[in-house]
């Protein structure tokens, strides 16, 4: 009683109001939602009502629906136009189209044309390179600040890679002994590859049964990238801070399935019992080296593809500066790639799998590309597009990813059996 009387009566009563307030809002709402929900109901039942008595209706569309159908049809008009353009300029000359010549600015009408350097001025601009990257390499160790963010983008990106190549590449494992455990046929899964303990020429080892176990893995693994490429693209703020995690799924997840076949043709595992057992086909045979050709050219045009998603997953608006960009490039895409595939050898010690060691090669021929795009000129002015959404380096990443690498080996040590 006494704590009542303390209070003063006009925050009691402003209290009171609020709750006037808040009530009478209520009621509103639910007013609002009972009339929407009648609107509601009475389209629909309209619209039920015009279906049942004419099925084969044309639907009336508003002028809003009509503009938006005009504009996608020009849309899917001129996407058209430009492949068929693209496809005519790559039959005339497919290095050129994949790989542009350089361009420099006009001075005197401010277009970008061809050039072809003489050996005098190639030698000029290779030196002012070098003096340019001396220079902005001393900026970036002489600054505290840049230090660090580089510092921690390469840890970042490290742990997404080591992250994704392990998903990726559990998920592959798993498909495959779930395919091969629906053939009856055994499996002992160690932390470096599968082993079949059947005899060579056991009767379980049909044509079908090889076909279908050594596709599942890289079919699933293709999609999975793809799904994860969509995923970069999110609208949703809090899944946007990952972008880079899913960019590193798409690369391994295309890898273990190009690069895969590229390691099947040479050592005759895994992925390359498909095409054998379903061509009937044999080493060097003209099938293996056409699509053994396409896999390598499809992962060099995902390279070309990634070096702008890299940019812009950088979260820092600083790092991917024009000055800057190559230690970017160099701190989150090249040297995470060869420390994680340091690591990946490491943790295989002393049973290292050769096939498994060259699929975290591989993703190499999609790294690569990007050393000789990244200061295209059409990433010029990336930094100033106002889509650099700011990430924020957590050590729970790199924490998990310890945890996961030595349970990964801990409990696969001894192998398990799956019948």
């Amino acid at each position: 009683m006494w704590y009542f009387l303390r209070r003063d009566p006009l925050e009691i009563m402003d209290r009171r109001k609020t709750r006037a307030e808040k009530k009478h809002l209520r009621a509103r709402e639910k007013a609002w939602r009972r009339r929407k929900r009648a609107e509601d109901w009475k389209q629909f039942k309209k619209r039920f009502n015009r279906f049942i008595a004419n099925p084969f209706e044309k639907k009336e569309l508003t002028s809003s629906e009509r503009d938006k159908q005009r504009f996608k049809m020009y849309a899917k008009r001129d996407r058209k136009s430009d492949r068929q353009k693209w496809l005519a300029k790559f039959r005339k000359n497919p290095w050129k189209t994949i790989f542009p010549p350089r361009k420099r600015l006009s001075p005197d009408n401010g277009y970008y044309v061809d050039f072809r350097l003489t050996k005098q001025e190639s030698k000029e601009l290779a030196r002012q390179k070098r003096k340019q990257f001396r220079e902005n390499f001393k900026k970036i160790v002489t600054t505290p600040e840049l230090r660090l963010k580089f510092g921690f983008t390469y840890l970042n990106s490290t742990a997404y890679f080591i992250l994704a190549y392990m998903l990726i590449y559990v998920v592959y494992q798993g498909i495959t002994i779930l395919v091969a455990s629906s053939y009856n046929i055994p499996i002992i899964w160690y932390y470096y590859q599968l082993k079949f303990p059947l005899y060579t020429f056991s009767p379980l080892y049909t044509r079908q049964a090889l076909v279908v176990i050594f596709a599942m893995g890289p079919l699933l693994s293709l999609m999975l990238a793809f799904v994860f490429l969509k995923l970069y693209f999110t609208e949703n703020p809090i899944a946007k801070r990952f972008k880079l995690f899913y960019l590193w799924v798409f690369i391994c997840g295309v890898n273990m399935f190009f690069g895969a076949y590229i390691i099947g043709v040479f050592t005759r595992t895994e992925f390359i019992y498909t095409s054998a057992w379903l061509f009937m086909s044999h080493m060097l045979d003209p099938v293996e080296i056409v699509f053994t050709a396409i896999s390598i050219v499809m992962l060099i045009i995902i390279g070309r593809i990634v070096t702008p998603l890299f940019l812009l997953s950088s979260g820092s608006v600083t790092l991917i500066k024009p000055e800057s960009r190559l230690f970017f490039v160099l701190s989150q895409v090249i040297l995470p790639w060869l420390t994680g595939m340091l690591i990946l050898f490491l943790i295989t010690l002393p049973n290292y799998y050769i096939p498994l060691i060259l699929k975290t090669i591989t993703p190499g021929l999609i790294m690569i590309p990007s050393l000789f795009l990244y200061n295209s000129i059409e990433y010029n002015n990336i930094h100033q597009s106002g889509v650099i959404q700011r990430n924020y380096f957590k050590w729970s990443i790199v924490i998990a990813v310890v945890v996961l690498l030595f349970f990964y080996r801990v409990i696969l040590s001894l192998g398990i059996r799956v019948s």
